[in-house]
């Protein structure tokens, strides 16, 4: 159940003086999207089978691809970056730093402990945050998702990864439920 393209962004228009600047905005997405791609590029490295490899030097390249548009859509004059309240811009850093975190951790850094971690952040506020900044250019981030997507789900369904997998995917389907809740009716 996936909730329509327009209830996917969170950040609702707020009084100015709560809103984070147009170069908090713009580079806390850039960082959050560059610090994934290394990320994955870690597990590529630690990943246990050359098809884990394969699948993390892949979403890391689309990480450093989102990257490059954020930084190129931050560089045009005529662009209009979408107004993110500083308190839900600080969310989504403290959100994904802890996510990131789970990789920091002593316990061993196993197939299904990187799987679960890569769901967390691709269901997560970053992209919220990614969406917002391409719709806000009139860019569709959608059109590549599912394609994106594929190889990291086919990978969890099979290894039949567990608890850390499902955790993550059914924090980020409650999530779009409650979006989907609050988006104003069309």
């Amino acid at each position: 159940m996936s909730a329509p393209a327009e209830t996917r962004n969170p950040f609702v228009m707020a009084d100015p003086e709560t809103c984070a600047t147009p170069e908090q905005v713009m580079g806390t997405c850039l960082r959050l999207e560059l610090e994934a791609a290394a990320l994955y590029k870690q597990f590529e490295a630690e990943a246990p089978d050359g098809e884990l490899a394969r699948l993390w030097a892949a979403m890391a390249a689309a990480e450093t691809h989102h990257a490059r548009l954020v930084s190129e859509l931050a560089s045009r004059r005529d662009f209009v970056v979408p107004a993110v309240p500083l308190s839900m811009l600080r969310g989504v850093v403290d959100r994904v730093g802890a996510i990131r975190g789970e990789a920091e951790t002593a316990a061993p850094l196993t197939a299904e402990r990187m799987l679960g971690i890569t769901a967390a952040l691709e269901f997560s506020e970053m992209d919220d945050l990614f969406t917002a900044v391409c719709r806000a250019a009139g860019v569709s981030n959608e059109a590549g998702r599912a394609e994106h997507l594929a190889p990291l789900v086919e990978a969890v369904l099979a290894r039949q990864s567990g608890d850390v997998v499902v955790r993550h995917l059914l924090a980020a389907l409650i999530r779009l439920e409650r979006r989907a809740g609050a988006a104003p009716a069309h």
